[in-house]
C-alpha cells in the first residue's frame, strides 16, 4: 500500500526536504548510525524491478508533497523505463488546486516539474489570519490555460452517471440545544480560552488549534480533565462522561427508527463520531436498552472489524458505531440505509469516504440512504459546516461536477444533491 511505499523504495527530492544519507552512499557525510533501511537514498525491494507501467490507487494520498510516501512514489514512476502512469482515486483530490499539483507531477512530471511555478501561475493565494499564504481558488486571468492543462490528463467518471441506480441521499439536520450550564462553559471557553468545570478544575486551552478541539468536545457532552503535571497543559487529558445531551438526540433518532422495538426488522443503522469516548458511552447506552450492537475504531483489530461487517451483512445486528476514520475506505456497509453522525470531520476526504461506505453497490434494495446530522446549535459545529461546504465548492471548480451533471442531463434538485452536496439540507438547492 501507499503508506509502505517509502520503506520500499528510495525517495525522491522535493525542494529544499533534505535527503537523509546513510554512510554506505555518502562515507563523508552520511548521518552518523542511520541504517541503509531508513536512509532516503538507498535503493530498496521496489527499485530492483524495471516497471514500464505504474497505477496508483487511492492517488489521494500523494497529494502531500513533502510526504516521505509521495516522494517514494515519485521516484518510483520517474524512472526512465516506465512509460505509462496513471493515478486512480474516487475521493475528492485536492482541497485547492495546489494540492492538485503533486499528483499531476507524478503522472506528467515533465509538463508539471515545480510546485512553485504551478502555484504562482495558477492558483489564486491571500494572506489568512495567522500569517500565512492560503490558495483560495483558481486565477481568473490563467482559469483557460489552467483547464487546457489538466483536462488532456484528467477524466472524472461521476458516480450519478456510472452507477444510477443508487438510491439518492436525502439528508437532515436535527438541532441539538446544549443544557443551560453547559452552554455557559462553552461560551466562556470560546471567549476566554479557559473554563472552571462543574468537578472545579481549570481547563485551560493554550491556542486556537487545541480551543476548536475542545469546544468540539463541549458540544457533545459534559467533560472533565486529568491533569498529570498542573503546570504543564499539555500534559492534560480530556475525556467525555455522561451526561451527553448529543447522545441522548441519537436516542431520540434511534428510537424514532423503531431500534429499541423487540422485533426490530428493518435495516441497520450506522452511527459514526470522531471521539471514541462518545461512541463508547453510546455503545453503553445501547447496552443498557439491550440493543445488539458493533463497534470499531483505530485500534480494533482487522478481524475485529470484518467480523462487525459480517454481521451487519447477516442481519445480526441493527446499529453499528465507528469512528470516521476506521470506517471510511474499503468498507461495504450498503445494508445500512442510514447514517448518523454524532460529529463530523475536519477534512472532506473523510467525510465523502465516509458516506459512501452505505451508498455504493448493494444499496439498490434501498428506496433512499438517510443521511442525519446532530448538529449543536450556536457552536463550533456550524463553522465546521460551512467550511466544509467551501472546501466542496473549491474541489468543484476544478472538478467541475455541476457542469458534468448537467451535461448528463441530471437536474433534479433532488440528484443533484446526492453527488454534489457533501453537508446537510441548509444547503440543498446551492450553487
Amino acid at each position: 500500500n501507499i503508506e509502505s511505499a517509502r520503506l520500499l523504495s528510495r525517495l525522491a527530492p522535493f525542494g529544499s526536504v533534505r535527503l537523509r544519507r546513510c554512510r554506505v552512499c555518502d562515507p563523508k557525510h552520511g548521518d552518523q548510525g542511520l541504517t541503509p533501511s531508513r536512509c532516503d537514498v538507498h535503493p530498496k525491494e521496489l527499485n530492483a524491478f524495471t516497471f514500464r507501467s505504474i497505477v496508483v490507487d487511492e492517488a489521494h494520498r500523494i497529494k502531500d508533497a513533502k510526504a516521505q510516501q509521495t516522494r517514494a512514489v515519485w521516484y518510483l514512476m520517474h524512472q526512465p523505463e516506465v512509460r505509462y502512469r496513471w493515478a486512480f482515486t474516487g475521493t475528492p483530490i485536492a482541497n485547492d488546486p495546489s494540492d492538485l499539483w503533486s499528483i499531476l507531477h507524478a503522472v506528467a512530471p515533465d509538463d508539471f516539474p515545480r510546485k512553485s511555478a504551478f502555484v504562482d501561475r495558477y492558483c489564486l493565494t491571500s494572506w489568512n489570519a495567522f500569517g500565512a499564504l492560503d490558495v483560495i481558488g483558481i486565477k481568473p486571468e490563467t482559469r483557460d490555460e489552467f483547464f487546457k492543462l489538466l483536462n488532456p490528463r484528467f477524466r472524472r467518471m461521476l458516480k450519478a452517471v456510472v452507477l444510477p441506480q443508487l438510491p439518492p441521499k436525502i439528508r437532515q439536520v436535527r438541532r441539538v440545544e446544549l443544557p443551560p450550564a453547559a452552554l455557559k462553559r462553552y461560551r466562556e471557553l470560546e471567549t476566554t480560552l479557559q473554563v472552571r468545570l462543574p468537578s472545579g478544575e481549570l481547563l485551560i486551552a493554550p491556542n486556537q488549534l487545541v480551543k476548536s478541539t475542545r469546544l468540539m468536545q463541549f458540544a457533545a457532552a459534559t467533560v472533565e480533565v486529568e491533569r498529570p503535571d498542573p503546570l504543564d497543559p499539555a500534559t492534560w487529558r480530556v475525556d467525555l462522561i455522561e451526561p451527553s445531551w448529543k447522545l441522548d438526540a441519537l436516542e431520540e433518532v434511534l428510537d424514532e427508527l423503531g431500534v429499541f422495538q423487540p422485533t426490530y426488522t428493518r435495516a441497520p443503522v450506522l452511527v459514526a463520531g470522531e471521539y471514541v469516548q462518545l461512541l463508547r458511552l453510546a455503545a453503553e447506552r445501547l447496552r443498557r436498552r439491550r440493543v445488539p450492537h458493533r463497534f470499531f475504531y483505530g485500534e480494533t483489530p482487522p478481524p475485529a472489524r470484518a467480523r462487525a461487517i459480517e454481521e451487519l451483512h447477516a442481519g445480526k445486528i441493527p446499529v453499528l458505531l465507528f469512528t470516521s476514520g476506521t470506517g471510511g475506505v474499503g468498507l461495504d456497509m450498503s445494508p445500512a440505509a442510514t447514517l448518523i453522525n454524532l460529529q463530523r470531520s475536519w477534512s472532506l476526504v473523510v467525510e465523502r469516504q465516509k458516506e459512501d461506505r452505505p451508498h455504493r453497490p448493494g444499496a439498490e434494495i434501498h428506496e433512499n440512504i438517510h443521511i442525519i446530522d446532530l448538529v449543536c446549535d450556536g457552536t463550533v459545529e456550524e463553522d465546521q459546516i460551512e467550511r466544509l461546504h467551501n472546501k466542496l465548492n473549491r474541489l468543484d471548480e476544478i472538478t467541475q461536477d455541476r457542469a458534468r451533471l448537467r451535461a448528463a442531463g441530471i437536474t433534479s434538485s433532488v440528484e443533484l444533491d446526492a453527488e454534489e452536496q457533501l453537508l446537510t439540507a441548509a444547503f440543498v438547492g446551492a450553487e
